[in-house]
Formats: structure tokens, sequence, C-alpha cells
């Protein structure tokens, strides 16, 4: 984004200012709810009058929120496990292809984030009652799973569209195989931006 503005100092500065402006803007909730956990009143109040871990006392403490944060680690674990790998082929796949076929693809891939929630609550209820995993861990995580892919996408479709397949031709060359040449040559440029889409598949678990 900055390239666009390869001779104008102050078109930088304000870019800058800007991005500094949306992230104070994201952080600023996160800086008022950490203190609040560290409260000692019964009632959310800001800033607290006095400071206690009562809250996190009562959180490890309860057996019902243990088994709650050991469900949602493994969940967040398996999702990230399973969606930015198919993100990333699926990313591969929409570079090396172009055209229609590519944006019909992505379209597809990122519909999840654009259909309102709950009607996409809704279509995911009936597909997993017809196949009776309402209520279980799989179907659950079927549904991040549903969620978290586009996350992936639209981080790794930059990555890759900024990539030179030539290192990928000049592997298998000189003698690699398919896949080795991929590992070697395509991952490390986008294994920043799989981090990324880990840590951006994330937050859906909280919802």
């Amino acid at each position: 984004m900055l390239e666009a503005y390869p001779d104008s100092r102050l078109a930088r500065i304000l870019l800058w200012s800007f991005c500094a402006l949306v992230m104070a803007f994201l952080m600023l909730p996160t800086l008022v709810v950490v203190p609040l956990s560290f409260s000692a009143s019964n009632l959310l109040e800001f800033p607290p009058r006095a400071y206690s871990l009562r809250w996190y006392e009562a959180f490890f403490g309860s057996a019902a929120w243990m088994a709650a944060l050991r469900t949602s680690l493994i969940l967040g674990t398996l999702t990230a496990m399973i969606a930015v790998p198919l993100g990333l082929l699926a990313c591969i796949s929409i570079n090396r292809l172009g055209g229609k076929a590519a944006i019909a693809i992505q379209g597809i891939l990122l519909t999840p984030s654009i259909v309102p929630g709950i009607l996409l609550a809704i279509g995911l209820f009936f597909v997993l009652a017809a196949q009776r995993l309402v209520g279980t861990l799989f179907g659950v995580l079927v549904g991040h799973v549903v969620l978290a892919i586009p996350v992936a996408c639209i981080v790794l479709v930059p990555a890759l569209a900024r990539f030179d397949w030539n290192q990928v031709q000049a592997a298998r060359s000189l003698g690699a195989k398919l896949g080795k040449s991929h590992w070697r040559n395509n991952c490390p440029p986008t294994s920043d931006k799989s981090v990324v889409g880990h840590a951006d598949g994330l937050p859906d678990l909280a919802r």
C-alpha cells in the first residue's frame, strides 16, 4: 500500500497516522477490559477502585469453565490445523488458475464471511442435523472450519500473488519432487501469513 506514494512524504505520514488511529481504535476495548478483570468489585467499573485476582481464581477454580476452556483449545487447534492447509491449497489453485474460474472459487470460499451469521447458523444446523452431528464436537469443528477458511484465504491470497512460481519450476528441473518443491519454495514465503491466518481464525471461537 505504501508503494502507491513513493514520492509523497506527506501521504506516507497521513497513511501511517491513519493506520495508527485504526489500531488504537481496535485495541482500546482491550485496554479497558483487561483492567476490569482485576477489579475487586461485584460490578463493572472503570477504573477499578480496588484490584483483586478473585475473578481469575473463580475461573480457574471452576470445573465448568475449565471444561469449556479445554474444549475451546481443542477446537482452536484442530480448526487451525484443518482450515489453514485447506485455505493454502485453495489459494494456490486460485493463483494458478486465474480468470473467471479463480474468481468463482474465491467467491465461494469467501461466502461464509459475507453471509449474515444467523443465516449461516441456520444453514449449518440443517446440514449437521441431517448428518446427526448437532451437539457433537465434530459438528462444532465443521462450523468453525467453515468460518476460518475465508479468513485464511484473505490473508494468503495476497501473499501468493507476489510469489515467483519460477522457483518451483527451477526446483522441479533440478530433480525435486512436486511436493518437496512446493514445501521448500511455497511454505517459507507464506509461513508468516499462515501464522496470521491461524491467529485470525481463533477469535471465531469466542463467538
